[in-house]
Order: structure tokens, then sequence, then C-alpha cells
């Protein structure tokens, strides 16, 4: 009986470091990738990987999904965007991983989700006193013109739509109204132009090409994605 239970006792410590070791080589693969993805946000990333037994993707150096996430992003004249990425197929021999350094970490494929602060995307539209607010599933912009008629700016507000046309981001409103005052359609139509206007997105980080724009409570959710991307270690 007592030989069982030592037996047991055994197992179960085999077990529980085999956990803590694929855990410690999991947080040294997480350290290494982190070399080649800190340029876009200047320090370190936090990075996870998943998939489990995670020494079994150590010794054949391919890891299934790399996550890596990050704040304060700054893209162009954009500040504090932030960036959740999923790295597919990602190449980091076990020698790498061990001590040994390569210039770059290969991967198939990646999934990038960056969310821009409303703020920040009214600030770089050039519209004077323009604010974008997520109200009940829609995103409503409201903005300072002049209107027709009326001798001092109005406070126009309409559903606002942020579409990717030949790969420029574009801001259009639509459905306009001026608080306060009751004007003709015709009237109306005349202020679009001036709330229809480009947005200045520079290239996104990690090769990223973008592929869809989605409003959120949170900020801009913009949908992006990579095929064979080349990552490069941090000097």
């Amino acid at each position: 009986m007592i030989t069982v239970v030592v037996v047991l006792v055994l197992l179960l410590l085999l077990c529980v470091s085999a956990v803590v070791a694929d855990r410690m080589c999991a947080g040294l693969a997480e350290r290494r990738a982190s070399e080649y993805l800190s340029e876009p946000f200047g320090r370190p990333p936090t990075v996870r990987v998943h998939g489990t037994p995670f020494l079994t993707q150590a010794l054949r150096g391919r890891y299934r999904d790399v996550e890596v996430s990050g704040d304060g992003l700054r893209l162009g004249e954009i500040s504090d965007a932030t960036l959740t990425a999923h790295l597919y197929d990602v190449d980091l021999p076990p020698r790498e991983l061990l001590g040994g350094r390569i210039t770059s970490l290969p991967c198939a494929h990646v999934d990038g989700r960056i969310v821009l602060p409303y703020g920040e995307v009214a600030r770089i539209s050039r519209i004077p006193g323009l604010t974008l607010s997520f109200e009940k599933q829609r995103l409503v912009a409201t903005a300072a013109l002049p209107v027709p008629g009326v001798s001092q700016l109005a406070r126009v507000s309409g559903e606002a739509r942020l579409t990717v046309v030949g790969g420029a981001v574009w801001l259009r409103v639509r459905g306009l109204s001026v608080a306060g005052i009751s004007l003709p359609s015709l009237v109306l139509s005349q202020l679009m132009p001036s709330l229809n206007v480009p947005i200045p997105l520079s290239a996104l980080p990690f090769g990223l090409r973008l592929e869809e724009l989605r409003p959120e409570a949170a900020g801009l959710l913009v949908c992006a994605r990579a095929d064979d991307a080349v990552f490069t270690a941090a000097p």
C-alpha cells in the first residue's frame, strides 16, 4: 500500500513539474518573441503563446498562435491607439529560443485589431469642432459649421460612416440636422461636402493591410491582416 502511495506521489510530482517546465518554456518564448515585436510600441509588448502542450511546439520550432497586445501606439498623427494581433505559424527554432539570436521572426499569417480613439480621429479630420461619439450602436458626428441664413456657427449632427475607398479612409455623414433650427433639405445638402472628408491614416504596423472599419464603444476598430510577415529584432 505504501509503495502505491509513493508511486502516485511521484507521478503527481512529475505532472506538476511538467506543467511548470511547460509554462517556464512558454515564458521564455514569449520574451524572445517580444524582441521582434516591440518596434511599433517603442517597448516590449505583452506576448502570449497559445496552445498546449507548449513543449511540443518548442521542439518543432513552430508556434500555432502568438498573441501580441499593447497600448500607447502611435500611427502617424494618431496617438494612444491599442493593438491586439494574433500571429499564426510563427517560426522560432529551438536554438534561438535557448539563447541564440537571429535577425528575423517569420510567420504565415497575422490578424490585427487596432482601436483608434474617437477624439484622435476627429482631430485629424480637420473639421472645425468635430466630435465623434458612439450612441445606441451607431457613430454620431457633431460639428460647428456655418449654415446659410444663420449669422453664427450652428451645431450640425448626423450619423457618421467611416469607409475604405481605394485604400483610403473616408468620413461621410448622413441624416444631417441642425440643433434648434428647422432647415429645408436643400440647405442641409449644401453642408454635406464639409462633412465628407478623407482621414489621413498612416501605414499600419506589422505590415498589416486595412480590411474593415467598425465603430465600437471603445473607439474605431480597424480590422487588418497580413500574410507571410517577417519581423525584425529591435536593436
